[in-house]
């Protein structure tokens, strides 16, 4: 197999001994091409894809667990040869990732009927789902929004219009509590403003933590925490009926709990438009 050059990792043939019928040529979905993260299997063109800048993707990260990672965004759907299994695809991605120095989180096979395998390098998460001729791989580097950081009224609708959901920063709790502190007022103001500019907006608000403890903690305390900006904000003469809280605990990062610097991006509160 001819290899394209790094940093693509490449997928090496599986074909049985005796297949040697070519396909009729085939042709890639106008406008797509291959990831630079992992090349086809032969005998495989691209029937559709999908790159984001920013979305959100539901990854098997492990068999336990599926989680919903929002950041950079691709999906690759492959029409391959009907007798290329998904044994042979999850076989050659599992191989290609550790080869490139991911840790392989989810190896798994289902009969013979479809394989999933997921792989992790840092901020960069990579997972293939394949089934009998056909393979989907979707790949996601964790980042923030751009407009995170616009910590106005102003700047959160304009997030919210772009891309129906901001990251609101600042709003600050006690230590392991749902307690709000002093420094939050100013933010919190913003957020009533930005709710009374929007009379018609609906929001769901989402409390989010860092990886800090374990899930049966920060799962409750992220929407006991989103429950007291709600009230916060009713206080304020704002209609709660408008707002839905929920709490995510750790499971949707933003940033790497790995450091100080993506540990703070991850605490955060999230409003997110319903209608």
């Amino acid at each position: 197999m001819l290899a394209r050059l790094a940093p693509a990792l490449f997928l090496c043939s599986l074909l049985l001994a005796g297949s040697a019928t070519a396909a009729p040529p085939r042709e890639d979905k106008k406008g797509c091409t291959d990831s630079k993260l992992l090349t086809r299997m032969p005998g495989c063109f691209i029937r559709d894809c999908k790159v984001s800048e920013y979305d959100i993707a539901k990854i098997r990260t492990s068999k336990q667990k599926a989680e919903m990672l929002e950041g950079a965004k691709e999906e690759i759907k492959y029409i391959c040869e009907p007798d290329l299994s998904p044994a042979a695809v999850g076989g050659n991605v599992a191989g290609a990732l550790a080869a490139a120095g991911y840790e392989v989180t989810l190896r798994e096979p289902y009969f013979t009927t479809r394989y999933t395998v997921t792989g992790k390098k840092g901020p960069q998460w990579v997972t293939v789902y394949a089934e009998k001729g056909n393979y989907v791989l979707t790949t996601l580097r964790l980042k923030e929004l751009d407009q995170v950081m616009e910590a106005t009224a102003e700047g959160w609708a304009d997030a919210i219009n772009k891309n129906g959901r901001v990251s609101v920063y600042g709003i600050n709790f006690d230590t392991g509590k749902a307690t709000l502190r002093p420094d939050s007022e100013q933010v919190l103001q913003e957020v009533s403003k930005l709710l009374q500019g929007n009379p018609d907006w609906y929001l769901l608000v989402g409390g989010h933590t860092d990886s800090t403890g374990s899930d049966a903690v920060n799962v409750p305390l992220s929407r006991q925490r989103a429950e007291a900006v709600i009230a916060w904000l009713a206080k304020a003469g704002i209609d709660g009926q408008r707002l839905t809280p929920a709490g995510f605990g750790a499971r949707k990062p933003v940033g790497d709990n790995a450091t100080d610097d993506g540990r703070a991006k991850n605490r955060r509160v999230d409003l997110i438009k319903l209608y």
